[in-house]
């Protein structure tokens, strides 16, 4: 089995890592463990967080929490300033509209059944 040594040395500093850099070591590392997407392509970086973002969401609505009370945690975990910023990772996806709308019909079904179910 062959053995990969990555370095994520900044090259002599106290200096950040760059998104680029970071970008093109996970990029590396889908190559070499050959990960790919649905369509074969290496995913991205930000395929991660779109990922990671999802996820927190679908596992807050399955746990039956206050979603809209966790965006401002999930924003401050994916570095965002405001939940503006972390709403373009939220893509109304079928899962979590499924989970979405099975906590409406939850809280509405006595609504909706005081009403008659007209249709």
């Amino acid at each position: 089995m062959a053995r990969y040594l990555i370095s994520f040395d900044n090259h002599g500093g106290s200096k950040a890592y760059s998104g680029a850099g970071f970008g093109r070591a996970m990029h590396y590392l889908f190559q070499i463990a050959d990960i790919r997407t649905s369509t074969g392509a290496f995913p991205h970086t930000r395929d991660l967080r779109h990922t990671h973002a999802v996820h927190a969401l679908l596992r807050w609505y399955r746990a039956g929490v206050d979603v809209q009370a966790k965006l401002p945690a999930l924003a401050i975990a994916m570095g965002h300033v405001s939940i503006a910023s972390t709403a373009y990772y939220l893509a109304f996806l079928e899962p979590v509209a499924a989970a979405a709308s099975a906590r409406f019909a939850r809280h509405c079904r006595q609504i909706f059944a005081a009403s008659g179910d007209r249709r």
